[in-house]
Protein backbone atom coordinates (compact mmCIF):
# COMPACT_ATOMS: atom_id res chain seq x y z
CA UNK A 1 0.00 0.00 0.00
CA UNK A 2 1.48 3.39 -1.04
CA UNK A 3 0.21 6.76 -0.68
CA UNK A 4 -0.42 9.92 -2.84
CA UNK A 5 0.66 12.88 -0.60
CA UNK A 6 -1.85 16.44 -0.97
CA UNK A 7 0.28 19.15 -0.08
CA UNK A 8 -1.99 22.16 0.35
CA UNK A 9 -0.18 25.39 0.47
CA UNK A 10 -1.28 28.60 1.04
CA UNK A 11 -2.01 31.99 -1.17
CA UNK A 12 0.05 34.73 -0.18
CA UNK A 13 -1.32 37.74 1.36
CA UNK A 14 -1.65 41.17 0.80
CA UNK A 15 -0.19 42.86 3.55
CA UNK A 16 3.92 42.63 4.74
CA UNK A 17 3.01 40.62 7.83
CA UNK A 18 1.39 37.54 5.59
CA UNK A 19 4.25 38.05 3.27
CA UNK A 20 6.33 36.56 5.83
CA UNK A 21 4.26 34.04 7.07
CA UNK A 22 3.43 32.73 3.50
CA UNK A 23 7.14 32.43 2.61
CA UNK A 24 7.75 30.82 5.50
CA UNK A 25 5.19 27.72 4.98
CA UNK A 26 5.74 27.96 1.40
CA UNK A 27 10.08 27.41 2.39
CA UNK A 28 8.95 24.13 5.07
CA UNK A 29 6.70 22.87 2.31
CA UNK A 30 9.79 22.54 -0.19
CA UNK A 31 11.70 20.96 2.61
CA UNK A 32 8.80 18.62 3.82
CA UNK A 33 8.85 17.70 -0.39
CA UNK A 34 12.24 16.94 -0.44
CA UNK A 35 12.02 14.28 2.84
CA UNK A 36 9.01 12.91 1.15
CA UNK A 37 10.26 11.86 -2.08
CA UNK A 38 13.09 9.59 -0.48
CA UNK A 39 10.04 7.26 1.33
CA UNK A 40 9.53 4.32 0.18
CA UNK A 41 5.58 4.62 0.57
CA UNK A 42 5.37 7.72 -1.34
CA UNK A 43 3.51 6.92 -4.95
CA UNK A 44 3.25 10.57 -6.02
CA UNK A 45 3.06 14.38 -5.26
CA UNK A 46 0.30 16.71 -5.70
CA UNK A 47 0.04 20.56 -4.32
CA UNK A 48 -3.01 22.35 -3.94
CA UNK A 49 -2.40 26.08 -4.70
CA UNK A 50 -4.89 29.06 -4.74
CA UNK A 51 -2.97 31.66 -6.81
CA UNK A 52 -0.80 31.63 -10.11
CA UNK A 53 2.48 32.99 -8.07
CA UNK A 54 2.82 29.38 -6.09
CA UNK A 55 1.71 27.76 -8.53
CA UNK A 56 4.56 28.69 -10.88
CA UNK A 57 6.93 28.18 -7.81
CA UNK A 58 6.32 24.62 -7.45
CA UNK A 59 6.37 23.63 -10.95
CA UNK A 60 9.70 23.52 -10.74
CA UNK A 61 9.18 20.63 -8.06
CA UNK A 62 8.41 17.96 -10.27
CA UNK A 63 5.14 17.78 -8.88
CA UNK A 64 1.46 18.00 -10.17
CA UNK A 65 0.09 21.07 -9.32
CA UNK A 66 -4.15 21.01 -8.45
CA UNK A 67 -5.95 24.27 -8.87
CA UNK A 68 -8.52 25.06 -5.51
CA UNK A 69 -11.99 25.93 -7.85
CA UNK A 70 -14.00 26.15 -4.37
CA UNK A 71 -15.15 29.62 -3.52
CA UNK A 72 -15.58 30.55 -0.91
CA UNK A 73 -13.00 28.72 0.12
CA UNK A 74 -14.17 25.60 2.44
CA UNK A 75 -11.12 23.17 3.30
CA UNK A 76 -13.28 20.09 3.45
CA UNK A 77 -14.99 20.40 -0.42
CA UNK A 78 -11.13 22.16 -1.74
CA UNK A 79 -9.82 18.77 0.03
CA UNK A 80 -12.75 16.18 -1.56
CA UNK A 81 -12.38 17.89 -4.70
CA UNK A 82 -8.45 17.27 -4.79
CA UNK A 83 -9.48 13.73 -3.32
CA UNK A 84 -11.17 13.05 -6.41
CA UNK A 85 -8.90 14.67 -9.17
CA UNK A 86 -6.16 12.60 -7.74
CA UNK A 87 -8.11 9.13 -7.31
CA UNK A 88 -6.56 6.65 -4.86
CA UNK A 89 -8.34 5.17 -2.27
CA UNK A 90 -5.36 6.23 0.34
CA UNK A 91 -4.02 9.53 0.93
CA UNK A 92 -1.51 11.45 3.04
CA UNK A 93 -2.74 14.96 3.52
CA UNK A 94 -0.29 17.92 4.87
CA UNK A 95 -0.81 21.48 5.37
CA UNK A 96 2.04 23.44 3.77
CA UNK A 97 3.38 24.55 7.25
CA UNK A 98 2.83 21.27 9.25
CA UNK A 99 5.62 19.46 9.68
CA UNK A 100 8.53 21.60 9.65
CA UNK A 101 10.26 19.31 12.15
CA UNK A 102 9.54 15.96 11.18
CA UNK A 103 12.50 13.90 9.81
CA UNK A 104 12.75 11.77 7.12
CA UNK A 105 12.92 8.58 9.72
CA UNK A 106 10.47 9.34 11.78
CA UNK A 107 8.06 9.98 8.38
CA UNK A 108 8.69 6.52 7.37
CA UNK A 109 7.81 4.85 10.40
CA UNK A 110 4.10 6.76 10.62
CA UNK A 111 3.30 5.74 6.66
CA UNK A 112 4.07 2.34 7.85
CA UNK A 113 2.22 2.08 11.02
CA UNK A 114 -0.74 2.69 8.35
CA UNK A 115 0.31 0.26 6.04
CA UNK A 116 0.28 -2.36 8.62
CA UNK A 117 -2.95 -0.98 9.93
CA UNK A 118 -6.28 -3.36 9.39
CA UNK A 119 -9.66 -2.14 8.91
CA UNK A 120 -10.44 1.93 8.25
CA UNK A 121 -7.52 3.80 9.99
CA UNK A 122 -6.45 6.88 9.91
CA UNK A 123 -2.84 8.30 11.90
CA UNK A 124 -2.63 12.13 12.87
CA UNK A 125 -0.12 14.30 14.52
CA UNK A 126 -2.64 15.87 16.40
CA UNK A 127 -6.24 14.45 17.43
CA UNK A 128 -7.56 17.52 18.60
CA UNK A 129 -6.30 19.99 16.00
CA UNK A 130 -4.99 18.25 13.08
CA UNK A 131 -2.39 19.28 10.65
CA UNK A 132 -1.74 16.35 8.49
CA UNK A 133 -3.18 12.92 8.28
CA UNK A 134 -2.18 9.43 6.63
CA UNK A 135 -5.25 7.28 5.83
CA UNK A 136 -6.08 4.26 4.17
CA UNK A 137 -9.68 5.17 3.48
CA UNK A 138 -10.47 8.40 1.58
CA UNK A 139 -13.96 7.69 0.96
CA UNK A 140 -15.36 9.48 4.51
CA UNK A 141 -13.12 12.17 3.63
CA UNK A 142 -15.39 12.79 0.39
CA UNK A 143 -18.70 11.70 2.61
CA UNK A 144 -18.00 14.14 5.78
CA UNK A 145 -16.48 16.83 3.98
CA UNK A 146 -18.64 19.28 4.96
CA UNK A 147 -17.92 18.62 8.54
CA UNK A 148 -14.46 20.23 7.92
CA UNK A 149 -13.90 23.88 7.73
CA UNK A 150 -10.64 23.83 8.38
CA UNK A 151 -7.78 20.89 8.91
CA UNK A 152 -8.13 21.46 12.47
CA UNK A 153 -11.15 18.88 12.65
CA UNK A 154 -9.78 16.46 10.60
CA UNK A 155 -8.79 13.67 13.12
CA UNK A 156 -12.19 14.89 15.73
CA UNK A 157 -14.89 14.31 12.47
CA UNK A 158 -12.61 11.05 11.22
CA UNK A 159 -13.44 9.94 14.61
CA UNK A 160 -16.57 10.99 16.04
CA UNK A 161 -19.02 11.43 12.39
CA UNK A 162 -16.73 8.66 10.30
CA UNK A 163 -16.25 6.24 12.67
CA UNK A 164 -12.67 5.34 12.15
CA UNK A 165 -10.46 4.34 13.93
CA UNK A 166 -8.02 7.15 14.91
CA UNK A 167 -4.44 7.36 16.31
CA UNK A 168 -2.66 9.79 17.62
CA UNK A 169 1.01 10.47 17.46
CA UNK A 170 3.17 11.55 21.08
CA UNK A 171 3.72 15.00 21.56
CA UNK A 172 6.40 16.83 21.04
CA UNK A 173 7.96 19.46 18.79
CA UNK A 174 8.56 17.67 15.68
CA UNK A 175 4.84 15.96 16.17
CA UNK A 176 3.16 19.43 16.82
CA UNK A 177 4.59 22.54 15.14
CA UNK A 178 2.60 24.26 12.67
CA UNK A 179 3.64 27.36 10.83
CA UNK A 180 0.16 29.02 11.51
CA UNK A 181 1.59 32.49 12.46
CA UNK A 182 4.53 35.10 12.68
CA UNK A 183 5.29 33.94 16.14
CA UNK A 184 5.53 30.30 14.92
CA UNK A 185 7.92 30.73 12.59
CA UNK A 186 10.25 32.51 14.92
CA UNK A 187 10.00 29.98 17.70
CA UNK A 188 11.41 28.32 15.06
CA UNK A 189 15.28 30.19 14.95
CA UNK A 190 17.82 27.80 15.98
CA UNK A 191 16.41 24.68 15.82
CA UNK A 192 19.00 22.16 14.34
CA UNK A 193 15.82 20.39 13.32
CA UNK A 194 14.99 22.64 10.50
CA UNK A 195 15.43 21.86 6.65
CA UNK A 196 17.68 24.21 4.97
CA UNK A 197 15.53 26.27 2.74
CA UNK A 198 13.37 27.50 6.08
CA UNK A 199 16.37 27.91 8.29
CA UNK A 200 17.98 30.23 5.77
CA UNK A 201 14.54 32.46 5.14
CA UNK A 202 14.50 32.77 9.29
CA UNK A 203 17.86 33.74 9.29
CA UNK A 204 16.48 37.37 8.09
CA UNK A 205 13.49 37.65 10.31
CA UNK A 206 12.71 40.86 11.14
CA UNK A 207 15.18 42.26 13.85
CA UNK A 208 12.72 44.12 15.73
CA UNK A 209 10.47 41.16 16.46
CA UNK A 210 12.92 38.63 17.33
CA UNK A 211 14.01 40.75 20.07
CA UNK A 212 11.50 40.01 22.52
CA UNK A 213 12.17 36.31 21.60
CA UNK A 214 15.84 36.59 22.90
CA UNK A 215 14.44 38.27 25.85
CA UNK A 216 12.07 35.50 27.03
CA UNK A 217 14.37 33.00 25.96
CA UNK A 218 17.17 34.46 28.73
CA UNK A 219 13.94 33.78 30.99
CA UNK A 220 13.49 30.25 30.41
CA UNK A 221 17.12 29.88 30.88
CA UNK A 222 16.84 31.75 34.14
CA UNK A 223 16.34 29.13 37.24
CA UNK A 224 13.58 30.20 39.67
CA UNK A 225 11.87 32.72 37.21
CA UNK A 226 7.96 32.62 36.42
CA UNK A 227 6.31 31.65 33.32
CA UNK A 228 2.63 32.58 32.53
CA UNK A 229 0.86 30.13 29.88
CA UNK A 230 -2.17 31.39 28.54
CA UNK A 231 -5.06 29.23 25.85
CA UNK A 232 -5.14 26.00 24.84
CA UNK A 233 -2.56 25.10 26.88
CA UNK A 234 -1.85 21.08 26.87
CA UNK A 235 -0.25 19.22 29.67
CA UNK A 236 2.82 17.81 27.26
CA UNK A 237 3.98 21.75 27.63
CA UNK A 238 4.01 21.71 30.95
CA UNK A 239 5.78 18.62 31.35
CA UNK A 240 7.93 19.56 28.58
CA UNK A 241 8.75 23.09 30.50
CA UNK A 242 9.35 21.00 33.74
CA UNK A 243 12.50 18.59 32.25
CA UNK A 244 13.92 21.70 30.43
CA UNK A 245 13.57 24.72 32.66
CA UNK A 246 14.51 25.50 36.40
CA UNK A 247 11.26 27.79 35.95
CA UNK A 248 7.58 28.23 38.07
CA UNK A 249 4.59 28.10 36.01
CA UNK A 250 1.64 29.64 36.26
CA UNK A 251 -1.03 27.84 33.41
CA UNK A 252 -4.26 29.18 32.50
CA UNK A 253 -5.63 26.98 30.51
CA UNK A 254 -9.15 27.17 28.42
CA UNK A 255 -11.11 26.56 25.53
CA UNK A 256 -8.83 23.36 24.24
CA UNK A 257 -10.10 21.75 20.96
CA UNK A 258 -12.55 24.71 20.32
CA UNK A 259 -11.88 25.24 16.21
CA UNK A 260 -11.90 21.29 16.31
CA UNK A 261 -15.52 20.56 18.04
CA UNK A 262 -16.49 23.91 16.16
CA UNK A 263 -17.25 25.92 19.13
CA UNK A 264 -15.85 28.71 17.33
CA UNK A 265 -18.32 28.77 14.40
CA UNK A 266 -20.92 28.08 16.76
CA UNK A 267 -20.08 31.34 18.95
CA UNK A 268 -19.42 29.61 22.33
CA UNK A 269 -15.98 29.85 23.81
CA UNK A 270 -15.64 31.71 27.05
CA UNK A 271 -12.44 32.89 28.28
CA UNK A 272 -11.27 34.00 31.80
CA UNK A 273 -9.14 36.36 29.90
CA UNK A 274 -11.69 37.75 27.70
CA UNK A 275 -14.02 38.77 31.35
CA UNK A 276 -10.46 39.86 33.34
CA UNK A 277 -9.69 42.07 30.01
CA UNK A 278 -13.62 43.92 30.46
CA UNK A 279 -13.49 44.65 33.82
CA UNK A 280 -10.10 45.70 34.37
CA UNK A 281 -8.58 47.20 31.07
CA UNK A 282 -6.06 46.58 28.52
CA UNK A 283 -3.34 48.55 30.51
CA UNK A 284 -4.30 47.00 34.35
CA UNK A 285 -4.84 43.56 32.98
CA UNK A 286 -1.45 43.33 31.64
CA UNK A 287 0.00 44.93 34.86
CA UNK A 288 -1.09 42.06 36.95
CA UNK A 289 -0.08 39.52 34.25
CA UNK A 290 3.47 41.58 34.57
CA UNK A 291 2.88 40.98 38.58
CA UNK A 292 2.31 37.37 38.38
CA UNK A 293 5.48 36.58 35.83
CA UNK A 294 8.64 37.29 34.45
CA UNK A 295 7.43 36.23 30.78
CA UNK A 296 4.41 35.34 29.09
CA UNK A 297 3.18 33.04 26.23
CA UNK A 298 -0.16 34.13 25.05
CA UNK A 299 -2.53 32.41 22.99
CA UNK A 300 -4.42 35.33 22.06
CA UNK A 301 -6.81 33.84 19.15
CA UNK A 302 -8.98 32.37 22.79
CA UNK A 303 -9.46 35.89 24.16
CA UNK A 304 -10.27 36.82 20.39
CA UNK A 305 -12.89 34.10 19.72
CA UNK A 306 -14.59 34.77 23.25
CA UNK A 307 -14.94 38.31 22.42
CA UNK A 308 -16.53 37.60 18.64
CA UNK A 309 -13.65 38.93 17.42
CA UNK A 310 -11.90 37.38 14.14
CA UNK A 311 -9.92 40.28 12.52
CA UNK A 312 -8.40 39.27 9.27
CA UNK A 313 -4.79 37.55 9.02
CA UNK A 314 -3.07 40.87 8.44
CA UNK A 315 -4.55 42.56 12.17
CA UNK A 316 -3.90 39.31 13.78
CA UNK A 317 0.01 38.57 12.72
CA UNK A 318 0.35 42.56 13.02
CA UNK A 319 -0.56 41.87 17.00
CA UNK A 320 2.11 38.49 17.18
CA UNK A 321 5.11 40.85 15.56
CA UNK A 322 4.19 43.74 17.55
CA UNK A 323 3.69 45.48 14.66
CA UNK A 324 0.68 48.30 15.70
CA UNK A 325 0.86 50.77 12.81
CA UNK A 326 -0.52 47.81 10.95
CA UNK A 327 -3.72 46.86 13.08
CA UNK A 328 -6.89 48.33 12.00
CA UNK A 329 -9.11 46.86 14.70
CA UNK A 330 -9.26 49.67 17.72
CA UNK A 331 -9.71 46.70 20.01
CA UNK A 332 -6.67 44.63 19.04
CA UNK A 333 -4.68 47.78 18.51
CA UNK A 334 -5.14 48.54 22.38
CA UNK A 335 -3.82 44.96 23.42
CA UNK A 336 -1.39 45.35 20.96
CA UNK A 337 -0.46 48.56 22.72
CA UNK A 338 -0.29 47.34 26.28
CA UNK A 339 1.83 44.37 25.31
CA UNK A 340 4.30 46.37 23.09
CA UNK A 341 4.92 48.55 26.26
CA UNK A 342 5.16 45.75 29.22
CA UNK A 343 7.96 45.58 31.61
CA UNK A 344 8.34 41.58 30.81
CA UNK A 345 8.30 39.87 27.41
CA UNK A 346 4.45 38.79 26.22
CA UNK A 347 4.62 36.36 23.13
CA UNK A 348 1.06 36.74 21.27
CA UNK A 349 0.14 33.73 18.90
CA UNK A 350 -2.18 30.97 18.12
CA UNK A 351 -2.22 27.18 19.76
CA UNK A 352 1.09 26.66 18.75
CA UNK A 353 2.85 29.77 20.53
CA UNK A 354 2.03 27.34 24.18
CA UNK A 355 2.15 24.12 22.36
CA UNK A 356 4.10 22.74 19.34
CA UNK A 357 6.37 26.60 19.30
CA UNK A 358 7.23 26.40 22.73
CA UNK A 359 8.44 22.89 22.65
CA UNK A 360 10.26 23.66 19.53
CA UNK A 361 11.69 26.91 21.85
CA UNK A 362 12.65 24.75 24.51
CA UNK A 363 14.36 22.48 22.40
CA UNK A 364 17.00 25.40 21.17
CA UNK A 365 17.41 27.49 24.14
CA UNK A 366 21.32 27.00 25.60
CA UNK A 367 22.20 25.29 28.93
CA UNK A 368 20.33 26.48 32.38
CA UNK A 369 22.44 28.96 34.33
CA UNK A 370 23.13 28.31 37.41
CA UNK A 371 22.29 30.81 40.55
CA UNK A 372 25.52 32.00 40.69
CA UNK A 373 26.16 33.29 37.33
Amino acid sequence: MNFPILIMLPPHGSSRCEAFVSEGRLRAAEDLIERLRSLPQVESIFAVYGDSETEQRFSTHNITTIKINVQPFHFGRALAEAVEEIGSKTLAYFGGGSAPLMTQDRLEVTFTQVQLAEGPFALVNNYHSTDWMIINRVKPLQDYAHRLPSDNSLGWVMHHDAGLRVDSLDPDAGTRMDIDTPMDLLMLRGHTGLGQRLRSFLRDAPEESTAKLTAIKDVLCTPASNIMLIGRVPAYTLLQLEKSTQSWTRIYAEERGMVASQRVARGEVQSLMTILYEELGPQRLIDQLASLSDGVFWDTRVWMAANRLWPPNHDRFALDLGWIEEIQQKKLRALAEVIASAPIPILSGGHSVVAGGLCALLDSIPTIRSPSS
